[in-house]
């Protein structure tokens, strides 16, 4: 994506890391959220995976912004690994 986007002589991904479906990056401060929440354990991002595909994308002149949607659309991710911070709800995340 990288390379077609600076082909095309756009400047800037917009990456959503995180979403309702799953939450791929290993925190070191909130390891649970990519242990119980990502797809699989080969399907995350550690923080040199995330800074290599910057530094990657800046030499290539495109801006790669990464988004945490925390804890809004990833309720089911902080459910999982820590149902402490999900309240007891009709509706809510417990998984």
């Amino acid at each position: 994506m990288v390379d077609a986007i600076s082909y095309a002589k756009l400047n800037t991904i917009h990456w959503h890391m995180t979403d309702a479906e799953s939450f791929p990056f290993d925190s070191k401060r909130r390891p649970l959220l990519s242990r119980k929440g990502a797809f699989s354990a080969q399907e995350r991002y550690s923080p040199l995976d995330v800074a290599g595909l910057v530094e990657y994308s800046r030499t290539r002149g495109v801006r790669l912004m990464v988004e945490f949607d925390a804890p809004g659309h990833a309720a089911p991710s902080w459910c999982k690994g820590y149902p402490d911070v999900c309240p007891p709800a009709p509706g809510c995340w417990h998984l």
